[in-house]
């Protein structure tokens, strides 16, 4: 025999019970360091002259590509890792092998506009290699970031 009949507003979605923040995954971290290692490794590289940025903003004060490390790196490194949790190991595989290549494919287009320039000795696999080896990085960063003890036990 039912003496109390539950509120109908009980049922509505607003109040049922929601995730709380600590089980989104954390994305400012990886973004950061990667923020940061791309940065270093574009002023190591240009320090070193393997490669310039003839067209940049800023160019008097800075030797990097100041824009694409604020505003590109992070946004590109954003959507790695967004699409990188929605997929299995292989598939991120396969993502980190596509970004790869379209880092290569967009430093041959950014050298035919004139916004690029590489040393002779500089091979375009390099930069194949390099984005790969950036995106693992990356990758173990963010899980490392992201780890999850088990509260319940």
């Amino acid at each position: 025999m039912i003496i109390v009949k539950p509120f109908k507003i009980l049922n509505w979605q607003y109040l049922q019970k929601r995730r709380f923040l600590y089980n989104e995954p954390v994305y400012f971290p990886a973004i950061v360091f990667a923020m940061l290692l791309g940065m270093y490794l574009d002023l190591y590289f240009t320090g070193m002259g393997m490669y310039s940025f003839p067209s940049r903003p800023f160019a008097d004060v800075f030797e990097i590509h100041i824009v694409f490390n604020l505003a590109g790196l992070p946004a590109f490194t954003w959507f790695f890792l967004w699409a990188g949790i929605r997929m299995n190991k292989a598939g991120r595989g396969l993502l980190i092998v596509l970004f790869s290549m379209a880092g290569t494919v967009l430093e041959v287009l950014s050298e035919s506009l004139g916004m690029f320039w590489h040393a002779g000795e500089w091979k375009h696999w390099y930069t194949f290699i390099g984005y790969l080896i950036f995106l693992l990085i990356v990758w173990n960063v963010f899980k490392w970031t992201n780890i999850q003890e088990d509260r319940g036990k």
